[in-house]
């Protein structure tokens, strides 16, 4: 029976010694995927051409092209679009929310500016005169 209490109690202390060993192998652990968390970053401009997968988009400090995410969102005035609807938006101003991998920009969303409404034609508010003679 003693020998019994006593591989109890060295079973115990063996336990309690090694829980913070597994903590700080878990703490240590956990760093490094929150170091690797990627920052969604934003690209404004011009959409200048869309070839495939690939955007092109003119920003005040040059060019940069920006490629198709897994699961990217195109809007436009709150309606989803596709990637081929894109290639009729060229010269649409857009914004594209992106993230780094492997050195690559990956889009997330593209939001196009709303479609410009064609100008309204004013009728004239009064009738053309006609200019004939009096008989």
């Amino acid at each position: 029976m003693r020998t019994f209490r006593l591989t109890a109690v060295a079973a115990v202390a063996v336990f309690a010694l090694s829980m913070p060993v597994f903590a700080a192998q878990t703490k240590s652990a956990a760093k490094p995927a929150a170091a690797k968390a990627v920052k969604v970053q934003t690209i404004r401009g011009t959409l200048e051409k869309v070839d495939g997968q690939d955007l092109t988009i003119k920003t005040a400090k040059g060019n940069e092209d920006v490629m198709f995410g897994n699961d990217v969102q195109i809007r436009r005035d709150g309606k989803t679009l596709t990637t081929s609807d894109l290639s009729g938006a060229t010269g649409s101003r857009v914004t594209i929310r992106y993230k780094e991998d492997n050195g690559h920009k990956m889009a997330e969303s593209v939001t196009l500016a709303a479609a410009k409404a064609a100008p309204k034609q004013v009728a004239s508010a009064k009738p053309a005169a006609s200019k004939g003679t009096k008989k």
